[in-house]
């Protein structure tokens, strides 16, 4: 665990950078994903708390985002009730809210399920609607999808829901992350029918697919019983990210106020211009699309180094977006 001189050391200089950065009409949102959690006590949620009560007591903040995968791949050495699991995020929830002072937002991961990756929308719905409801909600079986407005910055951030599922019963199972027709639809017809400037929030990013064996294999619970999947069946890419694409292309070609992208998953850094190819990566948006890696846990065979935590800087007025980082990693000029 980091000495807390330390932590104030990094907010401290991360604050220097942001105030230079800041202007009038600035939203500064501290930002972190793939948290992983085994516990509400655990050293990585210890370390969150006390960097979001810091950060947000030194520098005036808007809000706080969390991309998703808050959980640790609970279910996959026992099954746990969804009762049990309800408390245990919900405990989680309280703890990061009293840390920061300032609006907790959160987008739901592909562990941010009942016990494993199989998303339960029932169950994130009620979360969402008891944490995070606003009149914007919607909420289907696809999950719940939001939007919150920042007048001061003439700003949209769009929550989107990317859950996660397999046809577990096939013998070569496969993913099956979809947006969902309702959601494209509200999409298009309700959180895209603004005049505001776009930042879209989801947890996997729109050109994300699995690039490890096809042959490997894990335990996990389906929801009724014990199974086994291909790893490739439950990390996938999202069916509808054409569809969306689109949707978000004329939306852009109408307004030209499609900001970013902002999502986790991956748990290592990255950005994409818009339309870029890069990596084996190619961005279908017309903007943006940047990945901040996992707070504390990198890839397998990447050095771990600390933890990792960005902080938005988004000023309109500049049409400038930063991500200053505190911790392991560079501040990223996204616009």
């Amino acid at each position: 665990m980091l000495s807390s001189e330390t932590i104030r050391r990094f907010i401290l200089e991360a604050k220097a950078r942001i105030e230079i950065l800041r202007h009038d009409d600035s939203l500064i949102m501290p930002l972190f994903t793939d948290l992983h959690t085994p516990s509400p006590d655990h050293e990585s949620t210890l370390l969150l708390t006390e960097l979001l009560s810091d950060l947000t007591r030194e520098v005036p903040c808007d809000a706080v985002l969390n991309l998703g995968d808050l959980l640790d791949m609970l279910g996959r050495s026992r099954h746990i009730p969804t009762d049990e699991l309800t408390v245990f995020f919900n405990a989680l929830l309280e703890k990061l809210d009293n840390a920061a002072a300032c609006p907790l937002l959160c987008v739901p991961g592909n562990h941010d399920a009942v016990g494993t990756d199989f998303f339960h929308p029932a169950y994130w719905n009620a979360i969402v609607k008891h944490r995070f409801a606003n009149a914007a909600a919607a909420y289907d079986e696809s999950g719940s999808y939001f939007y919150l407005d920042f007048d001061r910055a003439d700003t949209r951030f769009i929550v989107l829901s990317t859950p996660c599922a397999s046809d577990i019963e096939a013998e070569f199972p496969t993913q099956i992350w979809r947006f969902g027709d309702n959601q494209l639809r509200w999409l298009e017809n309700t959180a895209l029918d603004t005049n505001k400037h776009v930042i879209l929030l989801m947890h996997a990013p729109f050109f994300s697919e699995y690039r490890g064996s096809m042959t490997s294999t894990l335990g996990v619970w389906t929801g009724t019983r014990a199974a086994v999947s291909y790893i490739y069946a439950l990390c996938g890419r999202i069916e509808e990210a054409e569809a969306a694409s689109a949707i978000l292309s004329r939306f852009h070609e109408k307004t030209g106020r499609l900001t970013a992208c902002l999502s986790g998953h991956t748990h290592a850094d990255s950005l994409h211009a818009p339309l870029e190819e890069k990596n084996g990566f190619r961005n279908p948006l017309p903007c943006p699309q940047a990945v901040t890696r996992s707070f504390t846990h990198p890839r397998s065979g990447e050095r771990h180094c600390g933890f990792a935590m960005d902080v938005l800087v988004w000023t309109p007025s500049a049409h400038r977006l930063d991500l200053v980082r505190i911790g392991d990693g560079e501040d990223r000029r996204i616009l």
